[in-house]
Formats: C-alpha cells, sequence, structure tokens
C-alpha cells in the first residue's frame, strides 16, 4: 500500500492524526467539536466570529463577551482533548477585534492561530515566537508572496503552516529564496 501521507512534517507538532478540523463560525466550531477533534489526535479549530453569542449580556456587549467565551471555548477544548492533539483558532482578519481574539487566543493557550478573510500582515507581532504556531489562509501567489516577504522583513519569521486556494501557491511557498518556508495544504478546487 502506498503511503500518501507522512506525519513526519508534523513532528513536534502534538498531532498523530492528519487531520485540520475547519473553522466554520458562529457557534458551529466550538470547544465541543474542537476538543474531540484533537482528542483523536487532529487539530480541533475554534472560530471566534460570534463566539460569544451565547453569553447572557451578549446583546450590547459583544465584544467582552467574545473575548471571554474565546477562553472559555479554549479551556475547555483543550480539557475534552486531555492532552492529545492540539486546539487551533480560526480568526477572520476583518474582524474588528482581529487583534484582540488573536491576542487573547494565545494567552488562552491556543496551539495555532489560523487566519483569513484578509491578510494577517501583522500576525508574527501579535503571536510571539514559540507560543503558537501560525497559519494564513492564502489565495493567490501574491498574496502568499507578500506575506513571507513581509514576515520575514519586519519579523524575520515565516508562517509555520499555509493553507492554500490557488494554483502555482505551493511552488511559491516552497521556493521563496530557496528555502522551505512553511508546511502547505493546498485545497485546490474547493469553495
Amino acid at each position: 500500500m502506498k503511503k500518501i501521507f507522512s506525519m513526519n512534517r508534523f513532528e513536534g507538532w502534538n498531532l498523530s492524526l492528519p487531520l485540520i478540523q475547519g473553522g466554520m463560525g458562529v457557534g458551529v466550531s466550538l470547544s465541543g467539536l474542537a476538543g474531540a477533534v484533537a482528542s483523536e489526535g487532529g487539530m480541533g479549530v475554534i472560530s471566534t466570529a460570534q463566539i460569544g453569542f451565547e453569553e447572557p449580556d451578549f446583546v450590547g456587549n459583544e465584544e467582552t463577551c467574545n473575548l471571554r467565551s474565546i477562553r472559555k471555548h479554549i479551556v475547555r477544548a483543550k480539557e475534552l482533548a486531555s492532552g492529545k492533539g492540539m486546539i487551533a483558532v480560526n480568526v477572520m482578519v476583518a474582524l474588528q477585534q482581529y487583534r484582540e481574539h488573536v491576542k487573547e487566543a494565545v494567552r488562552a493557550g491556543a496551539d495555532a492561530v489560523i487566519c483569513g478573510a484578509g491578510l494577517p500582515v501583522d500576525l508574527p507581532e501579535l503571536v510571539e515566537a514559540g507560543k503558537a504556531k501560525i497559519a494564513p489562509i492564502v489565495s493567490s501567489r501574491r498574496a502568499a508572496a507578500l506575506l513571507l516577504k513581509t514576515w520575514d522583513k519586519k519579523y524575520g519569521r515565516g508562517g509555520n503552516l499555509f493553507f492554500t486556494k490557488g494554483a502555482g501557491l505551493r511552488q511559491t511557498l516552497l521556493s521563496q529564496r530557496g528555502r522551505r518556508r512553511a508546511d502547505i495544504l493546498d485545497f485546490r478546487g474547493s469553495s
């Protein structure tokens, strides 16, 4: 049987299953689902989009409830995972509280921060190296090259993982200045 996936590329990531659950917003990807995925050895993902909607004081107090719920869901997911897998957050750059969501997730112990819906040009500034993995979602070769160049110049680092949606991105990420800069998951053909 031909081996189609090697876990070697994720050595040191606490993943025993090559599975990263998608971050689905507003009540779908919360601690229950993320914790269950991580407990099987994969990466469970919590979406921070309106994550505090179940809080009793949410109406009129969205920002505080969202930040409080980020911490609550990360802690609960890690409890459910019992030390297995990884817990990540999916934070949309387009959110007004993007920076605050990222910082709170890292403080709460997220293992990785995945960002899409915009270019997270300041993500390395928000996530200190070694605190959590950083993983942007990019949709063009130009966007990938811009992030890599900006992050290298301004922060002296690249991403730990890139999620791609466009043809040709894999080569851009693998050959940027001749160095392998990140692990890449390519979702060509997905919407």
